[in-house]
């Protein structure tokens, strides 16, 4: 019998919308937003998505995304920040994620030179 392939189901992460929750929320849950951050263009990467939704807020149709432009700079804030918080455990799967990432913008640029 076959296996069926994988399905990847992906959300963006919801955040407060209430203004004076946000700060307190972020200083909480810095680590697992950033984690969202890096999810986010994995899966972007995956997909081939030129952007993708990675945070939505409560009991509002506002959405944060990422285009693909900037997915390189991200990840090197997030690594930044794992160093800076000695989050050294975190920091390869950011660098995996930047290997992919270049192969693809390697790819591309060479499929368009040709």
């Amino acid at each position: 019998m076959a296996k069926k392939p994988l399905t990847v189901t992906y959300k963006p992460y919801l955040l407060p919308s209430d203004f004076s929750e946000m700060d307190a929320f972020i200083e909480k849950n810095k680590t697992i937003m950033t984690e969202q951050v890096v999810s986010s263009i994995e899966y972007a990467i995956e997909k081939k998505l030129e952007i993708v939704e990675v945070f939505k807020f409560k009991k509002s149709d506002f959405v944060i995304t990422l285009s693909h432009e900037t997915f390189e700079q991200n990840l090197e804030n997030v690594y930044n920040y794992y160093i800076s918080t000695e989050k050294y455990e975190l920091c390869a799967r950011v660098k995996k994620i930047e290997e992919k990432l270049k192969t693809v913008l390697y790819n591309l640029n060479s499929h368009e030179k040709k």
